[in-house]
């Protein structure tokens, strides 16, 4: 009788386990983003697998070895990192391994991706700032009385040529260029004024004003002086071949600035003008308006502004975020703003202080479970993440992981500050996954030590999923 009952619960039990084992598998595919796999018999061979065999299930079998070896490896790096560091690894906001990965930390440069989010969230990537030319009368004959006013719209990228060529990472920008040649298209062959440049879209902060002093109007020059009338990033001399603005000179004056180079290019286009550039705010009843130009799309600014870790676009377009609310556009009110958004967007905000856009405050906090769902889920993280540096390739990770299996299989956006180093962003594995990653580490020891120890994070996740090896766990073909 024992021996009866056996008999036919065994197959009963072989029977569950598959199906438990199948239900599992196609689950664990979906979280992943994956698809079930279906065999097909395209050479007429036989599977000789039987129908209910675990191998019919590998993604199942091998996923919680490899989650496993992964911690195990994560684990030992992780030990070794000095200070406060928060790391989180995500796919498909499924979470793969975490240490302290709700705990606040300074976040330094990888503050710019909820900058990015927020932004994005607001304007949407197609959104564009115009830069405009207006003047309080017609011109007559090709003559215009008075003065004429380029008004700032917040536009990060209005450069010209020289400037904007030198970096070694092509990118959209506005050429001030192309502005006076819509100016003379016009017709316009005298000015009896002046050209005369308006900022006022933005208060007069031009730096974020609990920034260190040694981010400001020193050799670290970390950012132009912020203005919404801002050529050149602010800057009226630079170097032509280094990209640091610590070897660039700052205008005193950004508007007027502006107004000089555009004067200049109108006078060689034959365009006399009466009187000296200068800056100013335009009269209510300059409405006339002789020429537009309008910025590249919010999603390429973005991308200017992750790559080289751009810290003069991120303050202005903070800045411009918040004048699309109330004017003048200020920080404080640009920061309170990405707090807002990112809440109402469903992102989890416990112990986060954002206190400005581009991470050189020392009071921002962040988490690294918020740095990795900023990139794993939202409307928007597709837009971020193809915006980010590519290991060995481009920006700020150009140098990095080169001549190792992580070279091009990993975007992020890199952070440094004193008692800082950060990094956070995306992986495409050896095996066709997709993982989302936030590194940051808080410190009072040498850098290049946690440089090294992050980076052989990434190289442990670039293996993933590690286990039995899916050919030993597929079916076996008889020919």
């Amino acid at each position: 009788m024992n021996f009866v009952i056996k008999k036919f619960v065994a197959p009963v039990v072989l029977l569950t386990i598959a199906v438990f084992a199948w239900v599992n598998a196609v689950s664990l595919d979906n979280q992943s983003g994956k698809n079930a796999q279906v065999f097909s018999d395209q050479n007429d061979s036989t599977l000789s697998t039987s129908l209910f065999s675990a191998r019919r299930v590998p993604v199942f079998l091998q996923a919680p070895i490899a989650d496993q070896e992964l911690r195990i490896a994560a684990e030992k790096i992780v030990a070794q990192l000095p200070g406060l560091s928060c790391v989180n690894v995500l796919e498909d906001g499924r979470v793969i391994f975490e240490q302290l990965s709700n705990e606040p930390v300074i976040p330094a440069s990888t503050q710019k991706l909820l900058t990015g989010i927020a932004l994005l969230e607001n304007f949407g990537p197609e959104h564009r700032f115009s830069t405009r030319v207006i003047s309080q009368n017609q011109p007559v004959n090709g003559i215009l009385e008075g003065d004429l006013w380029v008004v700032g719209g917040g536009d990060p990228l209005l450069m010209t040529a020289n400037y904007a060529e030198r970096y070694k990472d092509p990118f959209s920008y506005t050429n001030i260029q192309d502005l006076a040649l819509k100016i003379v298209s016009s017709g316009i062959n005298q000015v009896t004024g002046a050209v005369i440049g308006d900022e006022s879209l933005f208060d007069d902060m031009r730096f974020v004003d609990t920034w260190p002093e040694r981010f400001r109007y020193t050799d670290q020059k970390q950012s132009g002086p912020l203005s919404a009338l801002s050529l050149n990033a602010g800057f009226v001399r630079w170097d032509p071949v280094k990209e640091s603005n610590g070897f660039n000179t700052p205008a005193e004056d950004p508007a007027e600035y502006a107004a000089s180079v555009l004067e200049e290019i109108l006078k060689d286009n034959g365009i006399t003008i009466n009187e000296t550039a200068k800056s100013g705010v335009s009269p209510d009843d300059a409405y006339f308006e002789i020429a537009r130009i309008d910025s590249p799309e919010l999603s390429e600014m973005i991308s200017k502004m992750l790559l080289g870790s751009d810290n003069t676009t991120a303050e202005v377009l903070l800045k411009g975020l918040s004048a699309r609310n109330e004017l003048p556009g200020s920080s404080k009110a640009g920061t309170a703003i990405v707090v807002e958004s990112l809440k109402d967007s469903g992102y989890y905000m416990e112990g986060v202080e954002v206190a400005d856009a581009s991470g050189l405050d020392y009071g921002n906090r962040v988490t690294c479970r918020l740095l990795t769902e900023l990139l794993d889920e939202g409307l928007y993280s597709p837009n971020l993440k193809k915006s980010l540096p590519i290991t060995g390739k481009t920006g700020t990770l150009r140098k990095r992981l080169v001549d190792t299996p992580a070279e091009g299989r990993v975007r992020g956006k890199t952070g440094s500050l004193n008692g800082v180093i950060s990094l956070a962003g995306t992986v495409d594995t050896l095996f066709d996954r997709n993982l989302s990653f936030a590194f940051v580490t808080n410190f009072d020891s040498e850098k290049s030590r946690i440089k090294y120890l992050h980076d052989q994070l990434l190289l442990e996740l670039i293996q993933y999923p590690q286990g039995p090896p899916l050919e030993l766990l597929e079916p076996l073909v008889e020919e």
